[in-house]
C-alpha cells in the first residue's frame, strides 16, 4: 500500500509503477491530492498515461483523487476518460441567502442519490430521511455513515436518525475482534469510522479521536500482525502448519475443543525453547487470538503487512501525515487483501 501524499514528481511515480517491489507482490497506490497531475502539460500527461496503461503486473490499482472547482480538463483527464476511468462528482450550489432552507434542491437531490446507492432501505422511510437531512445538512460522508449505521441497527426510526448526530464510539475490542476473525470488510469499516471522526474507546476505558485514535488503531494492528507472525513461526516449528486453516479456526467451539486441550500444550512447549519471542508468558486466550489471525495470512504477507503499517506511521508517536488519509490507507490495505 502506497499513500502518495504529497504527490511525487512524475519521474518518481512512473518509476515506482514500473518497478517490482522487494516486499510485496501486490501494491495499491492512492494519491489523495492529485491536482498537480491534472495540470501536467500534454507530453508529461502522455508519459503518465502510458505508464498507467502498462504498469508492473503487481500493481493492483492507482487511484487519483482531486478536488477541483469544475470537471477536470486537459490531456490526463481526456486520457482517463477514454479508458473509462474518470469519474467526476459535481457539488451542487448551496441555498441562496434569501431561501429559508438548510439544503438547496440540488444538494438534497445529490444526497438522496447517494443514500439510494449506499442505504436503499431508507428510501421507504421518508420521515427518517427528513431527519437525517435536517440533522446533518450537506455533509455527505457523515450522512451516509449515519444512514448505514441506522440500517445496520434495524432501528429505522426518526429517533435513531436524531441520535446519529452524536459522535460514534468504537470500542477497540470490536476492531480487534474483527481482525482476529478475519472479517476484513468489517476491519476496513471500523477504520473508516475512525477516519470519519468516531471516538475510539481503549481497553483501559480512555477515549481518543482524530490523530490520536489513528495512532492507537495503527499500533493495535501492527502489534496484532506482529504477534500473529510470531505465532505462525511457532506453529510451524511445532509441526502444526495444517492447523493454520481459516476453516478450522472459525469453527464453533474451536477454542475449548481444539486449541486449549490439544494445540496450546504443543505451542507452549516450543515457546519455552524460544523465550525471545515472549509467547510463553501470554495466556491461552491471548495466544488463540494470534493463532486465528495467523491462519489467514502467510508469514510473508504478515511481514509485509507489518512493514506497510510501520512505514505509514504505526507505533510512531509523532508524524507529519494527516491522520485521516493514513487510516484510509490502513483500511485499503485490509480491504484489498486477497487472503480472506
Amino acid at each position: 500500500m502506497h499513500l502518495v501524499d504529497p504527490p511525487w514528481e512524475l519521474s518518481q511515480l512512473c518509476q515506482e509503477l514500473q518497478t517490482p517491489s522487494l516486499f510485496a507482490n501486490e501494491r495499491l497506490f492512492l494519491v489523495p491530492h492529485a491536482e498537480p497531475y491534472f495540470a501536467l502539460p500534454p507530453k508529461a500527461s502522455q508519459v503518465l498515461l502510458a505508464t498507467l496503461k502498462a504498469p508492473f503486473s503487481g500493481v493492483l490499482w492507482v487511484g487519483f483523487f482531486a478536488e477541483l472547482p469544475e470537471a477536470p480538463v486537459g490531456p490526463l483527464a481526456e486520457g482517463l476518460a477514454g479508458l473509462g476511468e474518470l469519474q467526476h462528482v459535481s457539488l451542487p450550489p448551496p441555498p441562496k441567502p434569501w431561501e429559508d432552507v438548510t439544503l438547496s434542491k440540488e444538494q438534497k437531490a445529490l444526497l438522496l442519490q447517494l443514500v439510494a446507492e449506499e442505504a436503499p432501505e431508507l428510501l421507504a422511510h421518508q420521515d427518517v430521511l427528513d431527519v437525517l437531512l435536517e440533522t446533518h445538512g450537506f455533509s455527505p460522508r457523515q450522512l451516509l455513515q449515519a444512514a448505514k449505521n441506522i440500517v445496520a441497527s434495524q432501528d429505522l426510526s426518526p429517533e435513531a436518525a436524531r441520535r446519529s448526530a452524536g459522535r460514534q464510539t468504537l470500542p477497540a475490542s470490536e476492531l480487534e475482534k474483527a481482525l482476529q476473525g478475519g472479517d476484513w470488510p468489517q476491519v476496513a469499516y471500523h477504520l473508516a469510522q475512525l477516519a470519519e471522526g468516531a471516538v475510539l474507546t481503549t481497553f483501559r476505558g480512555s477515549e481518543a479521536s482524530g490523530r490520536k485514535a489513528a495512532e492507537l488503531a495503527a499500533g493495535l494492528l501492527a502489534r496484532a500482525c506482529l504477534a500473529a507472525l510470531a505465532l505462525r513461526l511457532l506453529a510451524e516449528k511445532a509441526g502444526l502448519e495444517k492447523e493454520l486453516d481459516p476453516a478450522k479456526v472459525s469453527q464453533a467451539f474451536w477454542y475449548p475443543r481444539e486449541f486449549k486441550p490439544r494445540l496450546y500444550p504443543k505451542l507452549l512447549a516450543v515457546a519455552q525453547e524460544m523465550p525471545e519471542l515472549g509467547l510463553g508468558e501470554r495466556s491461552p486466550w491471548s495466544l488463540q487470538a494470534s493463532f486465528r489471525l495467523a491462519a489467514y495470512f502467510s508469514s510473508r504477507k504478515l511481514a509485509a503487512g507489518v512493514g506497510d503499517l510501520l512505514r505509514f506511521g504505526a507505533l510512531r508517536a509523532e508524524g507529519l501525515e494527516p491522520w485521516a488519509p493514513v487510516v484510509w490507507a490502513y483500511a485499503s490495505l485490509f480491504a484489498a487483501s486477497k487472503s480472506s
